[in-house]
C-alpha cells in the first residue's frame, strides 16, 4: 500500500542507508499505532532511551520502547544481538506487535517482535522476525521505493542468502555475539513460517 502511488518515493538516506521519515511515516500510515519512539529526534520527537523525560510524568503509558532494541533480543542459539540495522524508530501497535526500522549498508531493515518486549520470549526466529527491503538490481543502489522488494529474511535475494545464512536454525549464522541482523541464527526463519509448511 505504501508503494502504490509512490514509486519514486524515497526510501533512504543516501550513502547511509537509514530509512528515510518520509518511508517510516507512510508506512506506520497504514498500521494502528499506540505509541512511536524514535533514536533521532529528526525522526520523532520522543526518544526510545530517555522516553520519560519526553512524556507527562502523571500520565501513564502503555508501551516505552527502545531505539536500541537490538540489545533486547537474543539469537535463537541464545547469542547476544549488537545489531544496530533496526535502531532507528519503535511503533507499538493496536495487536500488541512492535515494529522497528532500521538499516545498515546491507539494506533497509523492518524487524517485527509479534507481542513486543513485555510479551518476550524475545528470541529472533522464535517472537521476532525481520524483513528485508531489498534491491531489485545493484545491492548498493537503494534509493526509491520502486527499486525495492519487500522480502522476510530467509528468501532468495535477501541478506540472509546474499551473505550466505540462509535456512532455519540454531547453527545457521554466528556463534556467539552477532554485529549484523542478517548473520544471526534465527534471521532466517522469517520465510520459513511464512511460506513453509
Amino acid at each position: 500500500m505504501t508503494a502504490a502511488g509512490n514509486s519514486r518515493m524515497v526510501v533512504s538516506e543516501l550513502n547511509n542507508y537509514y530509512p528515510t521519515r518520509e518511508f517510516i511515516d507512510a508506512m506506520l500510515s497504514h498500521l494502528q499505532v499506540v505509541d512511536t519512539c524514535a533514536a533521532l529526534t529528526s525522526y520523532d520527537k520522543n526518544l526510545c532511551d530517555n522516553y520519560s523525560h519526553y512524556k507527562d510524568s502523571q500520565i501513564k503509558y502503555k508501551w516505552s520502547g527502545t531505539a536500541n532494541a537490538y540489545s533486547r533480543y537474543k539469537t535463537l542459539s541464545g547469542g547476544e544481538l549488537n545489531a544496530y540495522d533496526f535502531s532507528n524508530k519503535a511503533a507499538l501497535l493496536k495487536n500488541g506487535a512492535s515494529i522497528y526500522f532500521g538499516g545498515l549498508w546491507s539494506g533497509i531493515t523492518i524487524l517485527v517482535d509479534v507481542n513486543n518486549f513485555n510479551g518476550g520470549p524475545n528470541i529472533i526466529g522464535k517472537d521476532v522476525y525481520a524483513i528485508g527491503l531489498t534491491p531489485r538490481g545493484n545491492y548498493y543502489n537503494i534509493q526509491y521505493i520502486e527499486d525495492l522488494q519487500f522480502l522476510p529474511y530467509g528468501a532468495e535475494n535477501t541478506a540472509t542468502v546474499y551473505y550466505g545464512f540462509a535456512g532455519c536454525g540454531e547453527n545457521i549464522g554466528g556463534s556467539g555475539s552477532v554485529n549484523a541482523l542478517y548473520a544471526a541464527p534465527g534471521a532466517g526463519c522469517s520465510y520459513k513460517y511464512l511460506y513453509e509448511k
